[in-house]
């Protein structure tokens, strides 16, 4: 008796394992039948995740996500879900933040606008010989987008392969359809959509290459082909700045090594000034190299760290330049505003405004006013070891000129301020000594009526006067101290000055140096208003120091040559440490 035989099973393409796991995603078979074939693969991808997405809603996810996880672009997924909106499988509800909503499959009754593609054979044929001259081709998705390019903007075909072979040309090989649509859609905004008008557009394009390129040379940067932003920026120079090309190359000549973005805020600050003349433009920026330079030895005078100088110069040093103040005489001005305790830019320009209203501009008149202003600052100090906490500042330095115009000498002044160092305001009760004096028509030591005796009140008198004596002495020993270090720090920085020069005697350091102080400028700028260009300035900045570094070499030199080597590198021939202590180098000035 034989047994049944039974029915052998057909494997199936596709199954279950037996472990298989409990989670699933549901797909419509008529998805499957209709509409599947008809899509991408990519397409199908974004509709499977995001159908898995609908059924897994607690999972916190956006397109960025979607973008992440497929390793694509947002740009992308929204087309994909256009795609599937055609079908009437999804809605999309909202664009910013986007969302789809899944619709049912059996309902569905839309189909995507039908392209008749023989109408855009010879089309496709044309764009795909143009790309493989640079080793591209054209794949089936990317035939539907320039098709669809079409369609939707009112630009003929010859048009747009005007404008692509103009793309590929610039971009080579790694040309994109992206680049091509952008290029299309803002040539389109302008209202260039026939073959004429493209052409003619593009010639100027073309005819400007040369221009750029001259820039380039000009600026002794190597740059790439010119691309659509240096055309956009040379459009801005000469059509909305109004700069003929010898202009521009007279800007770009003091750039060596520039770039665009440095030469466009160049241009805006000579538009912004009116100057365009190439002479007229050369001369500027020689003079602005110039207060470049000056601004930062004035800083330094005064304390203050210039990294930016731009402002300086438009706030301070310009006016100052234009009121007819001498180098020298600014160095020195800076350097009492230091001492005064008024080390800042506002304190110096005060100070300037006073001077020129009475006149006093010539080298030789600011080191007459400085004579008597230094003086002041010796009767001052020796003041202070009397009476103790009194400020140099410029109200208090004002008395001086006051108990002189009351024509009372150091001698009465330093009498004065003995008398007033138990109070708790000196200089107030100074004042209302001298004025008693005054009043009372005593000048002088020996008419004051408390020291008109003999005997002890005789030897009071001399230990007055001896005490006197010896607070001027203490005054003098630290003039001396101060002297001594001033002359440290001078003979230092003059070192430094003639390090410089030499260095400078290479015409490329010179050129390096003066972009550095333009470029603290642009980063700025960047840093407020062009984030996006921060990466390219920073990483310009960086090349423009080593190629510094490197000629410095040449040279025999380094950085550090550059900045003034102090004898003290405790105190920096300050003759005081950051404690505020005073510092162990002073050796009376031997």
């Amino acid at each position: 008796m034989g047994y049944p035989i039974e029915k052998e099973e057909i494997m199936a393409f596709c199954t279950f394992s037996k472990e298989k796991d409990n989670g699933y995603t549901i797909v419509d078979n008529k998805y499957i039948t209709k509409y599947l074939p008809e899509a991408d693969g990519f397409a199908v991808k974004v509709y499977l995740y995001g159908l898995y997405l609908c059924e897994n809603r607690e999972t916190e996810f956006s397109i960025h996500s979607m973008a992440e996880v497929l390793k694509t672009t947002e740009t992308k997924i929204q087309e994909a879900f256009s795609f599937w909106e055609d079908y009437d499988l999804v809605e999309i509800l909202a664009r910013d933040p986007f969302t789809v909503q899944y619709l049912p499959v059996r309902s569905a009754v839309g189909r995507p606008k039908k392209i008749r593609y023989e109408k855009y054979a010879d089309f496709n044929k044309e764009l795909q010989r143009k790309l493989q001259k640079v080793g591209k081709f054209v794949s089936a998705n990317d035939y539907v987008k320039y098709m669809n390019f079409l369609e939707e903007n009112t630009i003929e075909p010859q048009a747009f392969l005007l404008i692509s072979e103009y793309c590929i040309r610039k971009q080579g090989e790694s040309i994109s359809p992206s680049y091509i649509f952008n290029k299309a859609k803002k040539l389109i905004r302008l209202g260039y959509t026939t073959y004429e008008q493209v052409e003619k557009e593009l010639s100027n394009y073309n005819a400007h290459e040369g221009d750029l390129l001259a820039i380039f040379t000009a600026m002794n940067a190597y740059m790439h082909t010119p691309d659509e932003n240096d055309y956009d920026l040379y459009a801005k120079w000469t059509n909305t700045l109004g700069f003929q090309q010898e202009g521009i190359l007279s800007a770009a000549r003091r750039l060596k090594k520039g770039s665009m973005v440095g030469l466009d805020l160049t241009l805006s600050e000579l538009a912004e000034k009116g100057k365009f003349d190439a002479k007229e433009i050369e001369a500027y920026l020689v003079e602005r190299e110039a207060l470049a330079n000056l601004t930062f030895r004035i800083g330094r005078k005064l304390g203050v760290k210039v990294q930016n100088p731009t402002p300086y110069i438009d706030e301070y040093v310009e006016k100052w330049y234009n009121y007819g103040f001498e180098e020298s005489s600014l160095l020195d001005l800076a350097l009492f505003c230091m001492r005064t305790e008024r080390g800042d830019f506002n304190a110096l320009h005060d100070l300037m405004g006073k001077l020129f209203n009475e006149g006093i501009v010539s080298k030789e008149g600011v080191k007459a006013f400085l004579k008597d202003k230094n003086d002041d600052l010796k009767l001052f100090t020796a003041l202070r070891e009397i009476c103790g906490s009194i400020r140099n500042n410029p109200t208090n330095l004002s008395m001086l000129a006051t108990w002189r115009a009351w024509k009372f000498d150091d001698e009465m002044i330093l009498e004065a301020a003995k008398r007033s160092t138990a109070s708790a305001s000196p200089i107030p009760y100074m004042n209302k000594i001298l004025s008693d004096w005054k009043q009372a028509g005593i000048y002088r030591l020996t008419d004051i009526p408390d020291n008109k005796t003999t005997g002890a009140g005789m030897r009071s008198r001399t230990n007055e006067k001896s005490f006197a004596s010896q607070m001027i002495e203490a005054v003098n020993a630290k003039s001396d101290r101060e002297r001594y270090y001033a002359q440290l720090r001078e003979k230092a920085q003059s070192r430094a000055d003639k390090v410089v020069a030499k260095a400078n005697k290479n015409g490329r350091f010179k050129e390096i140096s003066t972009e550095l102080s333009k470029m603290e400028f642009a980063l700025a700028k960047a840093e407020v208003f062009e984030p996006k260009n921060l990466p390219i300035l920073t990483q310009e900045k960086a090349n423009l120091l080593r190629e510094r570094r490197s000629i410095l070499e040449g040279l025999g030199l380094s950085e550090a040559d550059l900045q003034p080597q102090y004898s003290c590198k405790k105190c920096s021939d300050t003759g005081f440490l950051p404690s505020g202590v005073a510092c162990n180098c002073y050796k009376n000035g031997e």
